[in-house]
């Protein structure tokens, strides 16, 4: 990367479980159609929720700098692309979130730290050009350190040992899309498997 670099972080959350557990969530109630049925109120209550879910569970910084305040940086789609998110092909009853890093000339990782008590898993998909993509699973109480510049991602922190996340199933797990890029043309996604491009309600 060169002098001028942008980390784009977009986080997927299935909304169905900012208000229900995740049994309920999980029903047919909550299809396609859901989201399109939500008032601009509704809505707006979904955002402030989803805010909220993500900062109590990930902490953001890059190399050993403050950690990112996401609940203040954060954006969502507005009300309409997300009723309309069906059509762009996001899974049922999901909404995105948005946040865009300056990555300054001399910053080199961006660290991840996923809090223990999160009750989720994060599946992080990295693809670089020329290399095949590599899935890091960054459970809850572990960070995951992706390189800005560079090819080397540091290993994951090891689990802690008997974790009561660790047997999570596919119903529990985040998404998260890390999109890099610089003036040099070097790209590096992170994408995130499950549930819930943009149409962003500045600020919202």
């Amino acid at each position: 990367m060169d002098e001028t670099s942008a980390a784009q972080l977009t986080f997927t959350i299935h909304a169905p479980e900012l208000l229900v557990g995740l049994s309920e969530a999980a029903s047919a109630l909550y299809d396609l159609n859901w989201l399109e049925q939500q008032s601009d109120q509704e809505l707006e209550q979904l955002i402030t929720l989803g805010r909220d879910h993500l900062a109590r569970r990930f902490t953001l910084r890059l190399d050993d700098g403050e950690p990112v305040d996401l609940a203040a940086k954060l954006t969502f789609e507005n009300p309409d692309a997300i009723r309309n998110g069906g059509a762009r092909g996001l899974p049922p009853g999901c909404l995105e979130a948005f946040l865009e890093l300056s990555a300054p000339e001399g910053t080199h990782k961006l660290r991840l730290d996923h809090a223990r008590n999160s009750g989720k898993r994060l599946l992080l998909v990295i693809d670089r050009p020329e290399s095949f993509p590599g899935v890091i699973d960054v459970a809850p109480g572990t960070h995951a350190v992706v390189a800005l510049r560079g090819k080397i991602d540091e290993p994951i922190a090891p689990e802690p040992p008997g974790h009561p996340e660790q047997a999570l199933g596919p119903g529990r797990m985040l998404a998260l899309a890390i999109i890099l890029t610089a003036l040099a043309g070097i790209t590096v996604v992170l994408s995130k498997l499950r549930k819930a491009s943009r149409g962003k309600a500045p600020g919202s």
